[in-house]
């Protein structure tokens, strides 16, 4: 049989090596999915890796007691041992020691730590030099940065203490890149604080000083260090240990340490996760292309086998009518076309590896190594079997069919429960993959590959109704004499290998369009979502002592509100409160982006938030305020019990509750206020009284307000104005009171206390609309012209009036409020919440970081739409949807190698039936291949089954790493990018259909004119 064998190879030389060529296809497919995987796997660790926050990348280590002395190279200590023996293969240690105290120098002092911290000097650009280790006796070297320098007023060659210890300065550092996990954030490079002008070098004066191996101090325990070892996570150990294991090490290393007594912490483990689920979501997420190719790759052999088998059959008839059993047969079919399989699986692993490092050098956000491993080889293995199971299928109704079928030049049609066996087999996993796709959740099992299977059932539907149709449609039209298209037509209905054609070039079409469909409506999420979670082309976070100066600064540094606005936002709620957005409303339609699922405009939402306020802000500017008020009340009935007079001011260092001094008594009286904060300039926010207890009713007219320095007082507020009740707003917050104005000769405000109600009661000024107006997301419920509690801007709860509702708001999506900044800090009268940023427009100068560093914004941190954009590109969904595109292309390809396939085999059996015909009188314009019919239903059955797997399988397509969007995914794609994808594809075929079906006509004029 082996001598068989090889004589029907050597044989059918073309048919082999065609054979063969298709299960390399196949087998390269399977192979490049885990190949691809794997790369991108590394890819997406690398890239979690370079964007997880400092403490996600280490474990720290550290003693838990301290020794005397100062900080010292633990390198040949037994902690240092202990380490070793603890830390797992694939960690970066890196060593050292810490000490904390006071550094002075002549010019100040500052509370920082000092550190041995081994390979410093390789991170830091050095004025002077590194610290050296020093003999006994002479002063110890230690590095300081340039913020800690000019604060101490120390330079190069200059000494300056540190907890007592006199040391001497060799080096001035500056650090090369402070994103560096090496520094740890803010440990070691402190940010610098707002409130003071700052400088576009990072740090400030409390950051590290470093120092070397230093000699044993005269008097040791003046100062006292603690080993640390930091161990960094590496690019290789994450590449060569899976996420539980290394999981699993984190845990033991944590267990063990403590037993040592060594502190060790880290949320490295949430870095894992973050790999973990990437690296998940990329795997299911390529299933749906490997899935394609490889089912394309099985339907080509199908189509170009079963076209070669069919130009065998008299020959098999012949075998079997000489006695040949048919097991001999089935026995020589596997053997020819194992030879071919197994051969290319070596082949196909190279090819698959091939291709995937092509498209990780094109797709991934890193860098990545593409190998062959034994996943790659085991892929290839099945996508080659796969290809010998179509092969064998293809040739079972040959080899299966009676003698007297096999005898016949048209194959006779399938009847009964075999015709239709195949199509209920597709629609049954394709029902109940959509299914499991529709339920919800994360995609898994069939879901992952419900479009290909989708597609392909409504393929093989199509692709029978078209076959009917051709019949009738072609028989009428030969009727008719239309004998061109007639006979083109009823050639293809009457040969059963043009239908799996047409479900092959219908499915490489529609999983083109469906990928290239998806690949645009998540290009559009992208920018959506981007252009949401940003909220301004540029953001940047920012540390302000108060959201007043935040305000000011932002309006200093950008005066005609061109491009630059203050905001503050909360995003997140212990206790799942309202998202609230304050920003400066009049520049909000200036900087920030629209976007259509916000449901209106910034300009609308900036009058509605920002109407014109009941009174004007009360402004005092001096250390001192005086307030001229008469108390009335019986101080014998409260027994002693202390009435106090409370100011809140605010300032740009944030608001403040001060106490007046003496107690209020009963009479007309002056009490001072000592308001440091209001030497530039400060705003008055609220006047209390303040009592323990009140057996009697208590009144307190407030006569006059004066704010200045000793003996340069200003009268800011007079009765008359204090009488005037529009200025002021009730702020009781227990008890019965009420405020009231009195006239006459002596106008003055009134406040009334009520016998029974203790506590603090008093006036606000009402320089801001009360309850706050606010635009509300829809989702939150609140009708228009409605009362909402929230959390204000600073953390206390506070009621806002609808004035608007949205469908969504910047940073917030569709859940959240807006408000103006300005407004809600007037309101304000506790502490800070939120997160501080500047927004800042496309037009915002070069310099605009710059300008507001010297308003005493300190810079944290900054976002663009367009680094957002590109982050959502490099997350896992993204890398799949690239590979599935790529698949559907090279499943294009992979349908056009079918037509030109079954064209090849069938080539020698038309040609001789056209001549024939065109001896009898077929006139030469009917001499067509008939191979463009399946190419036209291929592209309008296309078209219907790209609608069906959209419509059924779209919502289910994962999208975003952590599978949300705060604004709505766009439900079709744009139209015209599509038509880039599809019409080159339908004009691929077109073209391969016309070049075929020339050559078949050629071929006709040369035999005919014999």
């Amino acid at each position: 049989m082996l001598t068989v064998i090889w004589g029907a190879l050597a044989a059918r030389r073309a048919h082999a090596l065609a054979v063969l060529l298709l299960a390399v296809l196949a087998s390269a497919a399977a192979a490049a999915a885990p190949s691809y995987v794997a790369a991108a796997g590394q890819a997406l660790a690398r890239y979690e890796m370079s964007t997880a926050e400092p403490n996600e990348l280490r474990i720290r280590l550290a003693e838990g007691a301290e020794y005397p002395g100062l900080p010292a190279d633990p390198t040949h200590t037994v902690f240092t041992t202990t380490v070793k023996r603890l830390t797992p293969a694939g960690f970066d240690v890196v060593l050292g020691a810490q000490s904390g105290g006071v550094a002075a120098g002549r010019a100040g002092e500052v509370t920082t730590s000092l550190f041995f911290r081994a390979g410093v000097c390789e991170r830091v650009a050095v004025t002077g030099a590194c610290p050296r280790a020093n003999s006994r006796g002479q002063l110890p070297e230690v590095m300081v940065s340039t913020h800690t320098a000019a604060l101490l007023g120390v330079a190069v060659g200059d000494r300056f203490t540190f907890a007592e210890v006199p040391v001497r300065v060799t080096g001035i550092y500056r650090p090369l890149e402070v994103t560096d996990p090496f520094w740890l954030g803010g440990e070691f490079i402190r940010p610098a604080a707002g409130g003071s002008a700052g400088t576009s070098i990072p740090g400030s004066a409390q950051d590290a000083i470093f120092t070397a191996e230093a000699a044993p101090l005269p008097d040791d325990d003046v100062i006292l260090h603690r080993s640390m070892a930091d161990l960094y996570v590496t690019e290789t150990l994450l590449d060569s240990r899976s996420m539980p294991e290394l999981r699993a090490e984190v845990m033991r290393m944590q267990r063990d340490g403590n037993r040592e007594g060594f502190g060790a912490g880290t949320t490295v483990t949430s870095l894992f996760d973050r790999i973990e689920r990437q690296r998940g979501q990329l795997a299911d997420g390529v299933t749906l292309g490997a899935g394609l190719l490889v089912l394309l790759c099985w339907l080509v052999l199908f189509v170009a086998v079963g076209s070669a088998a069919d130009q065998r059959r008299p020959e098999q008839g012949l075998l079997l009518l000489r006695g040949v059993q048919r097991r001999r047969l089935w026995a020589l079919a596997i053997g020819e076309h194992a030879v071919p399989a197994l051969v290319a699986i070596p082949l196909g692993c190279l090819g698959g590896v091939a291709a995937a490092t092509l498209l990780a050098a094109h797709t991934l956000p890193a860098r990545a190594d593409v190998t062959l491993d034994a996943n790659v080889v085991a892929f290839a293995a099945i996508g080659a079997a796969g290809a010998l199971a179509a092969v064998l299928l293809a040739q079972a109704r040959m080899l299966s069919a009676p003698v007297v079928d096999l005898l016949r030049r048209v194959p006779a049609r399938v009847r009964g429960w075999r015709a239709t066996i195949g199509d209920v087999v597709a629609v049954s996993i394709a029902a109940a993959a959509v299914v499991q796709l529709r339920t919800g959740g994360s995609p898994s099992g069939l879901a992952l590959v419900a479009p290909v299977a989708g597609a392909l059932a409504a393929a093989v539907l199509l692709a029978r109704v078209a076959m009917l149709a051709g019949a009738a449609v072609g028989a009428a039209l030969l009727a008719r004499g239309r004998t061109a298209v007639g006979l083109a037509l009823v050639q293809v209905a009457r040969q059963p290998r043009f239908r799996p054609l047409i479900a092959l070039l219908t499915v490489a079409v529609a999983m083109l369009a469906f990928t290239a469909a998806m690949n645009e409506v998540a290009s559009a999420a992208y920018g959506d979502r981007a252009v949401v979670e940003v909220g301004a082309p540029r953001v940047v976070e920012v540390d302000a002592p108060s959201r007043s100066h935040l305000l000011t600064a932002v309006r200093k540094a950008d005066p005609e509100g061109r491009y630059a606005m203050a905001a503050v936002v909360t995003r997140t709620l212990p206790d799942g409160g309202t998202p609230v957005l304050a920003v400066d409303s009049a520049r909000l339609a200036t900087v920030a982006v629209p976007h259509p699922s916000y449901g209106v405009s910034f300009a609308d939402i900036a009058r509605a938030i920002r109407p014109a306020p009941p009174g004007e802000p009360v402004l005092l500017r001096g250390r001192l305020l005086t307030v001229v008020m008469s108390a009335t009340f019986d101080a014998e009935a409260f027994g002693g019990n202390q009435v106090q007079l409370a100011v809140t001011v605010s300032s740009a260092n944030g608001t403040r509750v001060v106490a007046a001094r003496p107690d209020i008594r009963p009479g007309r009286d002056e009490y001072v206020v000592q308001v440091p904060e209001c030497v530039a300039q400060c705003r008055l926010v609220k006047v209390e009284v303040v009592t323990q207890v009140l057996w009697r009713d208590l009144t307190v007219h407030f006569e006059e307000l004066r704010s200045g320095d000793d003996g340069a007082d200003t009268v800011v507020l007079t009765g008359t104005q204090f009488a005037d009740l529009k200025r002021w707003r009730s702020a009781a917050t227990t008890g019965a009171s009420e405020i009231s104005a009195t006239g006459g000769a002596s106008p003055a405000l009134a406040l009334q206390k009520g016998e029974g109600s203790p506590g603090a009661t008093g006036f606000s000024v009402a320089d801001s609309p009360f309850p706050l107006p606010v635009y509300l997301t829809g989702s939150e419920g609140t009708p228009l012209g409605g009362a909402h509690a929230y959390e204000g801007v600073d953390g206390s709860p506070t009621t806002a009036r609808i004035a608007g509702v949205a469908d969504g708001l910047p940073q917030l999506g569709r859940a959240g409020l807006i408000a103006d900044l300005e407004y809600a800090d007037r309101l304000a009268v506790s502490g800070q919440s939120g997160t501080k940023e500047v927004w800042l427009a496309a037009t915002a100068p070069a310099d605009v970081l710059d300008r507001l560093r010297a308003q005493g914004l300190a810079i944290v941190g900054e976002r663009t739409i367009t680094g957002v954009r590109q982050d959502f590109d490099r997350q896992a969904p993204a890398l799949a949807l690239r590979f599935n595109l790529f698949a559907a292309l090279a499943g294009v390809l992979i349908g056009a190698a079918g037509l030109i396939a079954m064209a090849a085999a069938e080539q020698r059996s038309r040609v001789a039936m056209l001549v024939a015909l065109r001896r009898q009188g077929l006139p030469p314009r009917a001499v067509r291949g008939g191979y463009g019919l399946p190419v036209a239903v291929a592209a309008v059955s296309g078209g219907l089954v790209t609608l069906v797997i959209w419509l059924l399988t779209r919502s289910g397509q994962r999208l975003f790493g952590d599978g949300r969007s705060p604004v709505p995914i766009p439900e079709w794609p744009d139209i015209g990018r599509l038509l880039v994808f599809v019409v080159p594809t339908v004009t691929l075929f077109t073209l391969t259909a016309v070049v075929l079906g020339r050559v078949v006509a050629a071929s006709v004029r040369r035999r005919s004119s014999r």
